[in-house]
């Protein structure tokens, strides 16, 4: 059985080394054991070698059993707010970086591409470079770009390439939620990251980008923040004709999309189990945010044992073209 972490955080020093020596936000500086990596004055992130140092994260993957990783820079790699250029020359520097990691170690990481998404010339460009050149298979998509929808129709051809090169999208939370809500109170992460993926899955159902591109395989992550638990209410308004281009209940959306395990409790896991199904849920632990060891301990109680298999990696391999699918 081959186990693969689909949702596994590797900080590339030379993003972080790019932004030493910088005046204004964002900004880096080293210390005693890595780097602290600030945002914006109110946005702190210390990253050490679990962040960081790629052979280290070799040794953690081999202690905890896991064989495979699905590697992105998490939020660090939401460039969007960024100038286009600056954008765009650090997406292919993460890019980069990502393909050097499968190279360095083959059949340990799967790459995710970063992309400048204000532009969509030039996301498309960077994509291309990213697949053509340095043999990345997936992408990154953060859940707003820049605090716009990810369903927007300028949007549509990158959705039609990522379709047709048959690349699964891995969303990832972003900044959304903040001042004077969520920040105060240790909320945008803990909570407005659950809302903020759910906001992106909800604007590419409702504005037609799913049926538009029925082949296109998009990746939610944790446990689909608060979709699969509301998708009963939306239903409601659906059959109001809120969205009249809607002519399926949103549970056969849901059913499209496929999830990783990352929530850390049971009954979230059992509901999204019988909702879509084991065939849809992919092994994941947020490393290094969270524990690798007891996400797979997690995974391994509650999943029942004839979908395990399926769960902690053949269906990831299927999505990123290793199972035949």
């Amino acid at each position: 059985m081959t186990i693969v972490d689909c949702q596994w955080h590797w900080h590339p020093p030379a993003l972080l080394d790019w932004h030493l020596g910088r005046a204004e936000h964002p900004r880096a500086f080293r210390t005693g054991t890595g780097y602290r990596y600030e945002v914006s004055p109110d946005e702190t992130w210390v990253y050490d070698r679990r962040f960081t140092d790629l052979d280290h994260q070799v040794q953690v993957l081999d202690a905890v059993g896991i064989d495979v990783a699905v590697v992105s820079a998490s939020v660090a790699g939401d460039l969007s707010d960024r100038p286009l250029g600056e954008a765009r020359d650090l997406c292919v520097l993460l890019n980069e970086e990502m393909a050097r990691a499968q190279r360095v170690y083959p059949d340990r990481f799967f790459g995710l591409a970063h992309l400048p998404l204000t532009d969509t010339e030039s996301a498309l460009r960077v994509l291309d470079d990213a697949v053509d050149r340095l043999g990345l298979r997936a992408a990154l998509l953060p859940g707003n770009v820049a605090g716009d929808s990810v369903a927007v129709e300028r949007l549509w051809p990158l959705y039609e390439r990522l379709e047709r090169l048959r690349l699964p999208v891995f969303l990832h939370p972003t900044r959304s939620f903040r001042r004077p809500r969520a920040l105060p109170y240790k909320m945008e992460v803990s909570l407005g990251y659950m809302f903020d993926t759910s906001f992106a899955v909800m604007a590419l159902i409702v504005s037609g980008v799913l049926d538009r591109f029925p082949d296109l395989r998009i990746v939610h992550p944790h446990a689909g923040g608060a979709l699969p638990y509301l998708h009963g209410r939306l239903e409601v308004y659906r059959a109001k004709g809120w969205w009249p281009n809607l002519d399926r209940p949103f549970a056969d959306y849901l059913r499209r999309l496929h999830f990783d395990t990352v929530c850390n409790d049971p009954m979230t896991l059992n509901l999204l189990l019988e909702l879509v199904g084991p065939d849809r849920i992919l092994f994941s632990s947020d490393y290094p945010y969270w524990s690798g060891r007891k996400a797979l301990g997690f995974v391994r109680e509650h999943v029942p044992a004839a979908a395990l298999a399926g769960v902690l990696g053949g269906n990831a391999l299927a999505l990123l073209g290793e199972g035949g699918g």
